[in-house]
């Protein structure tokens, strides 16, 4: 059985960063990262409210209530802990 290439730890976060589940994919879990990629779609459009999106919250054209500040956190702690299930993930496959 021919060793496995290592992958970039580096490389799994900031993929995980931008696109929740990309880190796994890069990883090969393939079903893991789908399922995250899909969780997070659906995620950003239940929680964010209809027609707004990050960058109209980064420039200041949405009003951030107590609940729209609770929705991005949960979306936040989500992205948080996709980066590092895929950071976790790949360092436990370069050990193996």
């Amino acid at each position: 059985m021919p060793p496995h290439k290592q992958k970039s730890v580096q490389i799994a976060i900031i993929l995980s960063g931008i696109f929740p589940g990309a880190g796994q994919i890069y990883n090969e879990d393939w079903a893991k990262g789908v399922a995250l990629f899909i969780a997070s779609m659906m995620l950003d459009v239940l929680l964010l409210p209809e027609g707004v999106g990050y960058w109209d919250i980064i420039r200041g054209q949405v009003d951030l209530t107590l609940n729209l500040y609770l929705r991005i956190l949960g979306l936040v702690l989500f992205r948080a802990a996709a980066v590092l299930d895929a950071e976790r993930s790949v360092r436990r496959k370069n050990l193996a």
